[in-house]
């Protein structure tokens, strides 16, 4: 074992390749991906983290915000129901209006 001190570490190297040399070489697997859900999961918190920090700093601009986003998405649904009373008869409209 002395007689490796000396040794430089390529010597080193094309010493310890010679010994394993009956191994062959050794593989390298490709890096797996992360399993979609594991990623869609971390999206999901990551964005209601954001909108509750947003909420939380400013109230009045996200209360805004989603006004307005509820007013956007809703805006199809009114017009499907303001087609449908007119196409409808005043009375099932009201058959179907009725809470």
């Amino acid at each position: 074992a002395e007689h490796l001190q000396a040794l430089l570490p390529q010597q080193i190297w094309n010493l310890s390749s010679g010994i394993n040399a009956e191994y062959g070489d050794v593989s390298v697997y490709p890096k797996k991906e992360l399993p979609f859900f594991l990623v869609f999961t971390a999206g999901l918190c990551l964005f209601t983290l954001s909108l509750a920090l947003l909420t939380h700093f400013y109230p009045i601009f996200m209360g805004e915000l989603a006004r307005i986003a509820l007013e956007y998405f809703a805006t199809p649904f009114a017009m499907i129901a303001e087609h449908l009373q007119a196409l409808l008869p005043q009375q099932i409209w009201n058959l179907l209006t009725r809470a």
